[in-house]
């Protein structure tokens, strides 16, 4: 009887972990394309930042030498 429950527990383990590991598998799936999303956004911003940055210091020097 007990051989039984051991042998019907350790099947039960192997199938939860098998599910664990599918789940896992595609957690990890997902979190790599949102982070591929979010470092595309990232640079995106940071190109927008950076056009504005100079956009303003060209208007600011052209300022300075009109006066």
């Amino acid at each position: 009887m007990a051989t039984q429950l051991n042998k019907s527990y350790g099947a039960q383990i192997a199938k939860d972990l098998n599910k664990l590991s599918a789940h896992l598998l595609k957690h990890e799936a997902v979190c790599e394309s949102r982070y591929t999303m979010i470092c595309a956004r990232l640079k995106r911003t940071e190109r927008v930042l950076m056009s504005a940055a100079g956009a303003i210091i060209l208007l600011l020097a052209t300022l300075v030498l009109r006066a």
